[in-house]
């Protein structure tokens, strides 16, 4: 890999949000591995961020239902 597509994989690594000192080990191992780019590149973007908006929609979510079902059974009771 030339400088420019290292620098594309240090940004992209950098978007995960990951720590500096574990960019530059994963970087040296494609180095030392004579990694190309793209299948770097294509590692890397399979790899997500977690998203905490959809966690905090996907518990409000449930516990909507369970409020719901709860008042639902108080009812029928």
């Amino acid at each position: 890999m030339n400088q420019f597509e290292v620098n594309q994989i240090r940004s992209k690594l950098r978007r995960l949000d990951l720590d500096d000192q574990f960019i530059e080990l994963y970087i040296d191992k494609l180095m030392r591995n004579k990694e190309p780019f793209v299948t770097a590149s294509k590692v890397i973007d399979r790899w997500e961020k977690n998203d905490s908006g959809q966690f905090v929609l996907q518990a409000l979510a449930c516990g909507l239902i369970a409020a719901l079902a709860g008042a639902w059974f108080a009812v029928v009771r």
